[in-house]
């Protein structure tokens, strides 16, 4: 099996299965007891937080542990407009990710919400976000780094825009952690929201960090967990794990790793370009992830493509939301101005660390082959192929 779909999720990292084992099975006590077992598992967590903040520049007393990237989302939205409860107004953009976009909408129509357009390549416009604030705004929330085309936004220029209107800022960061650095420092970002799946930990684990001083209201309440912020038992393990993924990512990016995880991309996509005609980058090719290549290919539709490749043991997603008997053109897609033919033939292909060039390689003559197959079987004018998967 060739994997490209770390966008998706990731394999969790060998050292990062060794270093939570200890707390599946002999290390299991509760870090709110003050017996030496529920110490050293409350030390645990203490070195976890630090490896956190170290991962963004933070301090450890801003990383609030959570259970995944949207509930972090969830919490820096709700914070902000319990904070402001005069305030009936969100900004963000329409290529957010459903936690944000979702959860602002399920509040209407209380709140007002001004989803910015993006251009072409899937960048906001800051005079746009200059326009749209208003006294009523309670935050501005815009995502670093799009987990489909992995276009990054001007974060640091926003959060500053924000600033200077008195408005808080919250950036989903889920997809840009352990692909490129991340700093807060010297930033007026309030809120950036990971999760551990992105970036080689387990599933059910993510972090929130909250500046200092910046308002928050617990999402969660009961016990006195997290300092109060998030009640509940802390899950030990994956929080041990998310600390030594967010170790790795670090050593990893100041090691040069995202220069390394751009070489994987570009090697995939210059064996593309070479061998597939009416093949399109989807996206502004300077601003977006390392490891995240967004494409479309002229009259091969998604869904049979990625059937033809799983059939070939290679794991890449399709850049529409598919489900059995329908599709429907990516919103990410639509909201950058392309057609729905355009949307309903792209791909996302996603590499990691863990990817090797021999799987570039493979991939590469993979995709071809499927592609070559499609064209001969499927006339120019003709719907999609339907393959047996």
């Amino acid at each position: 099996m060739i994997y490209l779909d770390n966008n998706a999720t990731t394999r969790v990292h060998p050292e990062v299965a060794a270093a939570m084992a200890p707390f599946l099975a002999e290390e299991y006590g509760n870090p709110s007891t003050g017996y030496p077992l529920g110490r050293r598992s409350k030390a645990a967590v203490d070195e976890a937080r630090a490896q956190v903040a170290a991962l963004i520049d933070a301090a450890p007393d801003e990383i609030v542990f959570t259970s995944c990237g949207t509930e972090s989302d969830n919490a820096a939205l709700a914070s902000a407009l319990a904070a402001a409860p005069e305030r009936r107004h969100l900004v963000t953009s329409a290529v957010e990710h459903s936690a944000v976009i979702l959860f602002a909408r399920a509040l209407a129509p209380e709140l007002e919400v001004t989803e910015l357009p993006v251009d072409g390549g899937g960048r906001i416009d800051l005079g746009d976000l200059r326009s749209a604030l208003r006294p009523d705004t309670a935050l501005v929330s815009l995502m670093w780094a799009n987990n489909e085309t992995g276009v990054c936004q001007p974060v640091a220029e926003a959060a500053a825009i924000a600033h200077e209107a008195g408005v808080p800022f919250h950036t989903d960061a889920v997809n840009a952690a352990g692909k490129i650095p991340l700093s807060v420092a010297g930033t007026d970002i309030d809120y950036l929201s990971l999760s551990g799946h992105k970036f080689h930990a387990p599933k059910g684990v993510g972090a929130l960090y909250v500046r200092g001083g910046a308002p928050f209201r617990p999402l969660l309440i009961g016990g006195g967990q997290e300092e109060g912020r998030r009640a509940g038992t802390e899950a030990v393990p994956q929080v041990v794990a998310l600390g030594k993924a967010a170790e790795l990512a670090k050593a990893r990016l100041d090691d040069g790793g995202a220069a390394e995880l751009a070489g994987l991309r570009d090697r995939l996509e210059e064996k593309l370009f070479a061998a597939i005609d009416g093949l399109h980058r989807n996206g502004d090719p300077a601003h977006r992830l390392p490891n995240t290549s967004h494409l479309s290919i002229d009259r091969v539709p998604a869904g049979d493509l990625l059937i033809l490749t799983a059939e070939d043991g290679l794991c890449i997603s399709s850049g529409s939301a598919c489900s059995t008997g329908k599709r429907e053109p990516s919103r990410i897609m639509k909201a950058m101005g392309h057609d729905d033919e355009r949307a309903l033939s792209s791909i996302r292909l996603s590499v990691s660390s863990m990817n090797t060039t021999g799987d570039i390689d493979r991939a590469a003559d993979i995709i071809i082959a499927a592609v070559e197959k499609i064209r001969s079987l499927r006339p120019e004018e003709a719907g999609p192929v339907a393959f047996a998967g």
